[in-house]
């Protein structure tokens, strides 16, 4: 189980970061547009004699450029990681209830309408929150590159350029980590919504934390690991009911019918 489950997850995960990178190729486009529009319609005169002109432009100039790629991006961007985050919950609970090795109740069945899924996607599923820290990441690393522009004097065409590469970069490693995250963190709930089905039958459920067993293993996903099994309603050492721990956490739950019911 443990072995499929990780390659069900890596396999969700990628078909995902296909797609985030895709919402920050078009993010890209629509700061690239805006800038644009605002190097054009500098005035007349010698900055705009020159092949590349200077950027030359206020923070809070910036900051409304961003504002209104935020409301023209938002909707998109939760679109992408709820449907990532759909699919994670969904396939966690398949996936449980085809390895499970024990007695599976009638009407334990899993879908989206469950209230248990309902329930966490009102809590957790494309949370406001989580979505505007993502856009404001992605913002504040631009300004910085909009701030040192100014500061060493750039031309547009550099400082245009730094942009579109921290986009492309954002595309690679940064959807990768969204979509490995957000698959595990649904997946594994997926997983435990499953195990709790069984549990209100009756069917008594424990426990256990999994590392990927190398060097790159933390402190508190070891010390996770080494309680062995616990009750599925207990939290770890770490304060989590499951993994991932962190963005990129290799982790996972593994469940069993405790032995003796």
């Amino acid at each position: 189980m443990p072995l499929s489950k990780v390659k069900a997850k890596d396999a969700l995960a990628k078909r995902h970061e296909r797609n985030i990178s895709a919402f920050f190729r078009q993010q890209k486009t629509l700061v690239i547009r805006a800038l644009n529009r605002r190097s054009l319609s500098a005035p007349k005169g010698k900055a705009r004699e020159l092949e590349s002109p200077p950027f030359n432009m206020a923070p809070e100039v910036w900051d409304k450029i961003w504002g209104e790629v935020v409301k023209q991006s938002t909707g998109q961007l939760k679109a992408v990681i709820t449907a990532a985050e759909a699919d994670g919950l969904h396939a966690g609970a398949d996936q449980f209830g085809l390895a499970f090795q024990g007695p599976t109740p009638t009407g334990s069945t899993f879908n989206l309408a469950n209230p248990r899924a309902v329930s966490w996607f009102q809590q957790n599923g494309g949370s406001v929150d989580y979505i505007a820290g993502i856009q404001e990441t992605t913002g504040n690393q631009i300004k910085t590159i909009i701030e040192a522009g100014i500061t060493e004097g750039k031309s547009y065409t550099q400082v245009a350029k730094e942009i579109s590469q921290t986009f492309d970069e954002f595309s690679k490693d940064r959807a990768r980590l969204i979509a490995i995250t957000e698959i595990g963190k649904a997946y594994e709930e997926g997983n435990m919504n499953f195990a709790q089905s069984l549990k209100d039958a009756g069917i008594t459920m424990v426990k256990r934390w999994e590392t990927s067993k190398d060097d790159k293993v933390s402190d508190g996903c070891q010390e996770n690991e080494d309680e062995d099994f616990i009750p599925i309603d207990q939290y770890h050492r770490s304060g989590d009911q499951q993994p991932p721990r962190f963005p990129g956490c290799r982790c996972y739950e593994s469940y069993e019918q405790k032995q003796g019911d």
